[in-house]
């Protein structure tokens, strides 16, 4: 959904803050973040080091424990973010979802957050996140575009994605990872909801089809087992306008909310998920699909906590059938957001919960409530991914 990503942002925001217990969040503009109910402006960045400097570090190394089962499950196992969060609590939600079958995870940060200047990596939080998921499958997606907005460095906001300096600069940041991209990534997204972008700024998608060729084939050249795409919405990966985008990717990586469109339009009927994930797989050519995000809500105004459980059966029985094709699966997400927390994000993005009902959603999506208390679709998750993670 359109503003699920920057509230999601925001809470990123908001774990390295709590592992580091001090705000400190390394993004080229301002960003509002609420940890505690309490909203924080963030302006300053952390101070960089050089490539060398960061790929000795033992979380660029090999992991020998990845598995290699043909279907992955993960979740995004934040812990509940409010007051009285401590650094330890990630660990113990990491291990929550390891409990659960999940042996993947999902790793999103925007260009500038990792490079802010050039040659100055600041990867102390993708570091942290890499090594808490030691022994996963892991996808990293580098949000160049993120559903509304393009984040590129400051000195380079001005220039199209297809400026040769953009190019450049954008193969040598790769380059400062390839220890990391060779050893711990199999999967590379490059751009998040790169549709929603594209269809508001459509006189960009030639420049971002050239960005992205670039992006992919030099990380092929620095590790040629990558699966590399660009992560589009799954009303998005059908439309004829991106059939040239996609025609480079190794792979559909999609989020999937089971919406009839926005959140506006409602969501559709959760018994109908199975057929319907099936009948969009069935519209896509065969080449693998990956869901970087996948979720329902379980809000009465909007939904129920049975219509979310009966999602997640769905999604279950969906990709039983489909198999390898679906190598795998993020769900979104584990705990509720609070509702001060996406308030204030909402109110900060310009969203009207009167019109959208976008607060409902964003504060149900979570298998667990934020007091900790699981909801029916965490049981129907867990015994589902311990039979998938039994059958390896």
């Amino acid at each position: 959904m359109t503003k699920l990503r920057e509230v999601f942002a925001a809470a990123e925001a908001a774990r390295a803050e709590a592992k580091r217990e001090r705000v400190q969040v390394p993004r080229a503009v301002p960003i509002l973040v609420l940890l505690g109910l309490v909203l924080v402006v963030v302006t300053s960045q952390p101070g960089g080091r050089t490539a060398l400097e960061w790929q000795s570090e033992p979380w660029m190394q090999a992991d020998e424990n990845q598995p290699e089962a043909d279907r992955i499950l993960a979740i995004t196992d934040l812990p509940p973010l409010g007051e009285g969060l401590k650094a330890e609590d990630f660990a113990v939600a990491v291990e929550k979802s390891r409990a659960a079958g999940c042996k993947g995870a999902v790793l999103t940060y925007s260009w500038p957050s990792l490079e802010p200047r050039e040659g100055s990596f600041t990867l102390r939080d993708l570091g942290e996140g890499v090594a808490l998921n030691r022994g996963r499958v892991l996808f990293l997606g580098i949000q160049v575009l993120n559903t509304t907005v393009k984040e590129v460095p400051t000195d380079l906001q001005a220039k199209s994605l297809d400026d040769p300096e953009v190019l450049r600069r954008f193969r040598k940041f790769l380059d400062g990872l390839a220890p990391l991209l060779r050893n711990r990534i199999r999967y590379l997204s490059i751009g998040n909801e790169s549709d929603i972008y594209l269809s508001a700024n459509p006189d960009e998608l030639p420049a971002f089809v050239v960005f992205f060729e670039s992006a992919r084939q030099h990380a092929k050249s620095i590790a040629p087992h990558l699966v590399v795409g660009t992560t589009l919405s799954a009303e998005g990966a059908t439309r004829s306008r991106f059939h040239e985008l996609l025609a480079a990717a190794d792979a559909h990586f999609l989020t999937y909310y089971h919406g009839k469109s926005e959140v506006a339009d409602g969501f559709q009927d959760s018994a109908t998920t199975r057929d319907a994930l099936l009948a969009m797989a069935a519209n896509l050519d065969d080449r693998p699909i990956v869901f970087q995000e996948l979720g329902y809500p379980a809000s009465d105004e909007i939904s129920s906590e049975q219509k979310q459980a009966a999602f997640v059966t769905g999604v279950f029985d969906a990709w039983d059938e489909l198999g390898a094709r679906v190598p795998f699966v993020n769900y979104f997400m584990m705990y509720d957001f609070p509702d001060e927390m996406a308030r204030q994000q909402m109110s900060y993005y310009g969203v009207d919960d009167e019109e959208v009902g976008f607060l409902s959603f964003v504060t149900s999506l979570g298998l667990h409530r934020v007091d900790r208390t699981p909801r029916a679709g965490w049981d129907v998750f867990m015994k589902r991914g311990q039979r998938l993670a039994a059958k390896r």
